[in-house]
């Protein structure tokens, strides 16, 4: 598990850094078809972040509505009237997953060891605690890769990386 928390650690940074500059106005921009919006990508994260969270023995932080818009299986929406402003996604966000780093290495191995109980991931994923390393590795990457394509495609500057971050 620590490995896959050290890698979380980084991506929360790298995905903090690509939030940064969007505004609400963006955050439902789909600039080609079939690609996430910003918004959807980054409540998306927050709440199956908050679930491996649950996973950990932890109460929900995000807010019990926002799991019809962003669980596995919606679709994002191009009304930026239905996300929750950025500020408070960004928020949640980075509240989450510095929480699920914490909660992964704390939690007690009988949680980790208990099967995966969302049944789609358990193939490869078999216990709870290979999920919330998938959670905080894989799937983090896999997303922020998307919210970097995102910002290219919509003509947002890249941000510079935060200084710990290497190249």
């Amino acid at each position: 598990m620590d490995a896959s928390i050290q890698q979380g650690r980084y991506l929360i940074q790298l995905a903090d850094s690509l939030i940064e500059g969007i505004d609400d106005a963006q955050i439902a921009v789909e600039p080609q078809p079939g690609l996430k919006t910003a918004g959807w990508l980054i409540g998306h994260l927050t709440t199956t972040a908050d679930f491996g969270r649950h996973l950990c023995g932890r109460k929900a932080i995000c807010p019990r509505e926002w799991r019809s818009l962003f669980t596995p299986g919606t679709q994002p929406s191009t009304d930026a009237s239905t996300y929750p402003p950025i500020a408070m996604l960004r928020e949640k966000f980075n509240a989450v997953y510095t929480d699920l780093c914490v909660a992964a290495a704390e939690a007690d191995p009988s949680l980790l060891a208990a099967v995966n109980p969302y049944e789609p991931a358990r193939n490869p994923f078999y216990t709870a605690g290979e999920f919330v390393a998938y959670m905080l590795s894989g799937h983090l990457a896999y997303h922020v890769g998307q919210l970097s394509a995102w910002r290219a495609a919509v003509g947002l500057a890249r941000n510079a990386r935060p200084d710990n971050l290497a190249a």
